[in-house]
């Protein structure tokens, strides 16, 4: 054998060596990388971020969730109670994470107890949706926000859900708009990823970008620049007439409660109206509502009227209601009222928001329009 033989036989032994040492090495550094992980509790929330992907019967939004919590800690579980389904994210340290509190409810629109928390004042969610979005700029915790939607199964009458998420998160900031992009998106995807596990196959509208912001009674516009929801429902002869100077109004898209402030001088209130779909109407006003389509038309006291009109899907029904001034409150107005133009007026609010809605006004008060007083 052969001086060189034998060199590179002991080369090869050398090698050997030091791959097992270095497989070694790094088998223990992979031992004592995992032990530092575990003991840092990166574990816990490694797990418990997965566990966002299959929460709430894997229907949860998961994404949004994260960016909403911004890397917090979080939990998830599924609530069910006699008429709604309901999905709970909260943090896991709120002393850590400072607080969370997620919940995203929804209903059969069919339900006699389903109901939606829905306002007049609510930004439209847009982008194909019906459903609204409420945060007050003005209000002292920027993380909390409301926001609602109405889903329409396709192929199926007078069928849907509806549903609902409110947010309180410290961390998040509702003034931003990401953020209510981000909780529309939870809102939005959860809904329909619990639709289709029900069986609905529910209409579902663009992914949503931008939404705006709730207006208050001090979020008044001259008359003369409407342009949303309160436009086309007076000329401006009536207006002026009525004494009518401001508006206080959303932009114009379908939500469960579409409305629209008319007002004097500083934005102080004269007409309002509302339109409320569905769930949006709550089931005692509106079997006060329905009593009164029985009584003749004609000029009411308070100058209180009502349309309504049958609508497909979640929505079912809507009544499209007039109140001059403070006359929902159940009080006289003082206004000198022209009743057949609050009736005009409430017909050209009705029939621009049924048609958004694709329903059909009925013929109960038509052109008269309905006493609601």
């Amino acid at each position: 054998m052969s001086d060189v033989t034998v060199d590179q036989g002991l080369d090869r032994v050398r090698r050997r060596r030091l791959i097992r040492l270095a497989a070694g090495l790094t088998a223990g550094a992979v031992v004592v990388a995992g032990g530092l992980f575990w003991l840092s509790g990166g574990w816990g929330a490694w797990r418990h971020d997965r566990a966002l992907d299959s929460a709430c019967d894997g229907t949860l939004a998961a994404d949004p969730v994260r960016e909403l919590s911004g890397g917090a800690e979080v939990t998830a579980e599924t609530r069910l109670g006699r008429s709604f389904w309901q999905c709970m994210v909260s943090e896991v340290d709120d002393e850590e994470d400072g607080r969370i509190d997620l919940r995203v409810t929804i209903s059969d629109a069919r339900d006699h107890l389903a109901s939606l928390e829905a306002a007049r004042t609510d930004a439209p969610l847009g982008h194909g949706w019906t459903g609204g979005f409420a945060f007050d700029p003005d209000q002292e915790r920027r993380g909390q926000a409301t926001a609602t939607v109405m889903l329409d199964c396709d192929g199926e009458a007078d069928s849907g859900v509806v549903a609902e998420v409110r947010a309180r998160i410290d961390r998040a900031d509702f003034g931003r708009p990401e953020d209510r992009a981000g909780l529309t998106s939870v809102l939005t995807r959860t809904a329909t990823a619990y639709a289709r596990q029900t069986g609905c196959q529910a209409t579902e509208g663009e992914p949503v970008r931008k939404v705006a912001t709730s207006v208050n009674a001090w979020d008044y516009r001259p008359f003369a620049s409407v342009s949303g929801s309160c436009a086309g429902i007076v000329d401006a002869r009536t207006a002026a007439r009525w004494g009518v100077r401001t508006v206080v109004e959303t932009a114009s898209g379908p939500k469960p409660v579409e409305g629209c402030t008319l007002g004097g001088l500083r934005g102080a209130p004269l007409y309002t109206f509302t339109a409320s779909y569905g769930p949006a109407l709550n089931w005692s006003e509106r079997e006060r509502l329905e009593d009164l389509t029985g009584r003749p038309t004609g000029d009411a006291a308070d100058g209180r009227y009502v349309r309504w009109a049958d609508c497909p899907g979640a929505a079912e029904r809507a009544a499209y209601v007039v109140a001059p001034d403070d006359s929902e409150l159940g009080r006289a107005s003082d206004l000198v009222l022209d009743h057949t133009g609050l009736r005009t007026a409430l017909s050209a609010f009705a029939e621009r928001s049924a048609k958004a809605h694709g329903c059909t006004l009925t013929t109960a008060g038509a052109g008269a329009g309905t006493s609601a007083g």
